[in-house]
């Protein structure tokens, strides 16, 4: 039996912070990276959802050895550049990284300079769409995320894998 505590929580899935436009043009980008050692064996992982929550696509990319932080971002980078593929203008990110979410939104300046070079990388795919945010979800919000990138971890490097259920 599952125990409630305070105001009832609502899944992060559908709680926005800002409304995203009903539209075939909004999506939701559920990101993580996995890393088996630090630095080892890495792999991004996306759920991509319509705004109601269905999923749209599930994408994985074998990153070889590389941090937990470069696999976060590339997970991010994997989802953004799927989104900006599909025409999609209105995008959520969300991913259980504090580190990636900060930096992304500026709140927290980049210290490293490979983390720099991918930062800048998401800000500039970010123009493509009329609307993005992100945000910071519990990693117990992200476990769908979490088991794409936990497969992906054991991809060759560079090889991407997609499960679509796209449509207009």
């Amino acid at each position: 039996m599952l125990k409630e505590t305070g105001p009832s929580k609502k899944h992060p899935k559908v709680a926005e912070q800002e409304l995203l436009p009903d539209s075939h043009l909004s999506c939701i980008l559920e990101f993580d990276g996995a890393c088996k050692g630090n630095p080892g064996k890495s792999g991004a992982g996306v759920v991509v959802r319509r705004s109601d929550g269905s999923v749209i696509a599930q994408l994985r990319e074998g990153l070889g050895i590389a941090t937990n932080n470069a696999a976060e971002y590339r997970a991010l980078l994997l989802g953004l550049r799927y989104a900006a593929k599909k025409g999609f203008k209105y995008v959520r990110a969300q991913g259980d990284s504090k580190l990636v979410c900060n930096q992304v939104q500026d709140l927290w300046r980049v210290r490293n300079d490979n983390m720099a070079d991918l930062c800048k990388k998401v800000k500039e795919l970010k123009g493509n769409f009329l609307q993005f945010q992100i945000n910071h979800v519990l990693r117990e919000f992200n476990a769908d995320a979490d088991a794409q990138a936990n497969f992906a971890v054991e991809l060759p490097v560079g090889e991407i894998q997609e499960q679509s259920n796209f449509t207009c």
